[in-house]
């Protein structure tokens, strides 16, 4: 009986865990399309704001990565981590200036982000079913 209760126990801890890290993700991507949007509907007057909430974004994916044990999720965060890498365009954090592209590509991935739920409007569930089918949506090609 006690092997049960501590395999239940090891079990319901790393589902906390999943949830807890899982939630920074939907975090930093819904602030991600907040911030995006923000930018579009005030023409662009922060341009930084956009690239420091991508860089959160993939700071989530990676701790994530890192701590996860789990070899299915493990490729799951490396997807989500090389599809907004490409986002990406500079190591430099200040006084950033976007080009014609890079603002088209902000506000497809601004698009993206919010027709697969990473956004505070929809609110988000942090079962793993739930997060992985929203990060296969997101990354899938349209």
């Amino acid at each position: 009986m006690a092997f049960f209760q501590n395999n239940e126990r090891a079990g319901r801890e790393q589902e906390i865990k999943n949830e807890l890290l899982n939630s920074s993700i939907y975090r930093d991507l819904a602030q991600l399309e907040e911030t995006i949007q923000y930018q579009i509907d005030h023409n662009w007057q922060n341009e930084t704001l956009v690239t420091e909430k991508l860089d959160d974004a993939i700071d989530s994916i990676l701790l994530n990565h890192g701590l996860e044990e789990d070899n299915n999720k493990i490729d799951m965060f490396w997807e989500l981590f090389e599809y907004l890498d490409q986002f990406k365009y500079s190591e430099e954090l200040f006084d950033v200036s976007l080009n014609e592209e890079q603002y088209a590509n902000f506000i497809y991935l601004g698009e993206k982000l919010r027709s697969n739920g990473w956004s505070f409007e929809k609110g988000f569930d942090l079962k793993w079913e739930v997060f992985e089918s929203k990060v296969k949506g997101l990354i899938a090609e349209s």
